[in-house]
């Protein structure tokens, strides 16, 4: 019996040995991505910082068309109000306002020259 146990606890020393074997070769082989990484993590933060600075006058710009296009959308309404109110008026002008037109006779005139006619001139 006392074979038993010195062949089991020898074969489970080998697994922990060779788990723990594995276990290095696995972080050995994975300190390029770890390094990759944190360069990736580094070029990200920098990227970010980048663009936090380029889009920041952007987005003033961004806000400041916004604010004028409010302020010229609220004045186009307004002027289109007071266009309706005009055309409102004229329309109401022209349905109260009746006009009569009596048409005119166009009087005959003479389309000679006053002149002598150039035949007798030179007669």
């Amino acid at each position: 019996m006392e074979l038993v146990t010195v062949v089991f606890n020898v074969g489970v020393g080998l697994g922990v040995l060779l788990a723990g074997a594995a276990l290095l070769v696995l972080v050995i082989s994975s300190l390029p991505l770890l390094s990759e990484t944190r360069a990736l993590t580094r070029e990200s933060r920098r990227v970010v910082g980048i663009a936090e600075r380029e889009l920041q006058p952007i987005l003033g710009h961004a806000r400041e068309l916004a604010a004028n296009a409010e302020v010229l959308s609220e004045d186009v309404a307004v002027k289109l109000d007071r266009l309706n109110d005009l055309m409102n008026a004229l329309q109401h002008t022209l349905e109260s306002v009746q006009v009569t037109a009596v048409p005119r006779r166009a009087g005959i005139v003479s389309v000679e020259s006053t002149d002598a006619r150039e035949d007798e001139r030179f007669a």
